[in-house]
């Protein structure tokens, strides 16, 4: 079945779905928009660079405001909304 927006993804973006698919994957990490809603239409559960930082400050295993200050330097791009909503989901305690 071919998902609505299936055909404005990238190549990289189209392969990591149907990789995903075809391991029949618990999760694919994705980061961009539509790329993220074809995944979830294709039945898959999807999160982000900000979801396994914040996965990964829950474990005790990284300084979450840290790494997000340090992601915010990089050519990574989201609305200081998302980046301050997954400082309040997960909390800012550090390491």
């Amino acid at each position: 079945m071919i998902s609505p927006g299936f055909d404005k993804l990238q190549v990289g973006e189209l392969e990591a779905i149907a990789l995903a698919e075809s391991a029949n994957a618990n999760m694919i990490i994705i980061n961009e928009n539509a790329a993220r809603l074809v995944a979830a239409q294709r039945g898959l559960s999807v999160t982000g660079i900000l979801g396994i930082l914040g996965e990964a400050a829950t474990r005790g295993l990284v300084d979450l405001a840290g790494a997000i200050d340090r992601l915010r330097k990089t050519s990574f791009r989201c609305s200081p909304a998302l980046f301050k909503a997954t400082l309040d989901r997960y909390g800012t305690r550090p390491v």
